[in-house]
């Protein structure tokens, strides 16, 4: 992504409570930071991992009370200290049978400990390299992969479910990377080169996105069949991802689809900065987040590449759209794991 008032030149914050550094060896936001040192850091003689149960209860990242599955009578589960990896246990006072703290929640079968599945978490909200992060932490490869996995495929369901639009909004098409300037020769044309259907809405600042990876190939679809395959797919991209009735006006590189007013038409009803805008810098950080998703085009096989690209571009986008205290966010969306 762009530089922009988001991005830090240092990835170390000095713990005035403790007079130690905390370092990171990636860039890190003060909100971010703020909320791994109120969960993670230790204070007061009790151990870390039980001040870190307690403080993630609280949060609702952890359960408070759980069930005993042998349902007897006397059945009662109860938080006790124990000599495992997370330090505490739920003990039932009736069966005596025993349960991990972790039991209900996104932390259940992560080989790692509590600590370290936060701080891979943190590391994911920092857009952290995922072997960097893992071997900073001290976290096996697999187990840090499963957490990022977990994590982009729950913020790119959240992102598919947010709409555009609305009234008095304008809703903006253009297809990459064929609005590119093309003067000069591009490694778009690669022959498995996928199309990037990019909507904008106007009535949004920043500008929110939806980014969707086309599925009909131009480079592998007859000429004949093109166009009414390619229209048929952006009107229902365009039907899924947008509310109401905005103004929906169709980019110079779209095939006009239905109710939609061509660029060139708005254009004509506007003054010189605003024709730049609706025609370049409204697609700027969406140019971006494209050109970054086409260096995951690196095979023949565009149901692979489609796959990834798309999962990197609705995380991508989700991250924009709550780039402030993102971390305290996710793990607010975590709670919803537990039972």
């Amino acid at each position: 992504m762009e530089a922009d008032s988001t991005t830090y030149d240092s990835g170390s914050y000095i713990n005035n409570s403790n007079d130690k550094n905390i370092f990171f060896p990636f860039t890190a936001s003060p909100r971010n930071i703020a909320l791994y040192e109120e969960l993670l850091i230790k204070k007061g003689d009790k151990p870390l991992e039980c001040q870190i149960v307690e403080r993630l209860q609280n949060f609702g990242l952890l359960s408070t009370s759980l069930q005993c599955p042998e349902a007897r009578p006397d059945c009662n589960l109860v938080c006790k200290p124990a000599r495992v990896v997370d330090r505490v246990q739920w003990v039932c006072e009736g069966c005596k049978k025993k349960q991990p703290i972790r039991t209900g929640s996104f932390f259940y079968k992560l080989q790692c400990s509590i600590l370290q599945a936060m701080q891979m978490i943190f590391a994911w909200c920092e857009d952290a390299e995922i072997t960097e992060a893992a071997e900073f932490f001290d976290v096996k490869f697999r187990t840090a992969s499963i957490i990022y996995e977990k994590l982009d495929e729950l913020t790119a369901t959240q992102m598919r479910r947010t709409k555009l639009g609305g009234e008095g909004a304008a809703v903006l098409t253009e297809m990459y990377p064929d609005c590119l300037n093309r003067q000069s020769p591009d490694t778009t044309d690669q022959a498995h080169a996928l199309q990037i259907l990019m909507v904008a809405d106007t009535k949004q600042i920043p500008t929110n996105y939806r980014l969707h990876v086309m599925k009909s190939n131009l480079k592998k679809v007859p000429f004949s069949d093109t166009l009414q395959l390619i229209q048929a797919e952006v009107q229902e991209v365009i039907s899924s991802v947008i509310e109401s009735d905005p103004l929906l006006v169709c980019g110079n590189n779209v095939p006009p689809v239905d109710a939609a007013v061509p660029l060139t038409q708005l254009l004509q009803h506007c003054d010189v900065e605003m024709q730049h805008f609706l025609s370049t810098r409204v697609w700027r950080q969406a140019l971006t987040l494209c050109g970054a998703a086409r260096d995951l085009c690196a095979c023949a096989s565009t149901p692979v590449c489609g796959g990834a690209m798309q999962l990197y571009l609705d995380t991508a986008l989700y991250r924009l759209r709550h780039e402030h205290d993102f971390y305290r966010h996710v793990l607010t969306l975590l709670t919803s794991f537990v039972q």
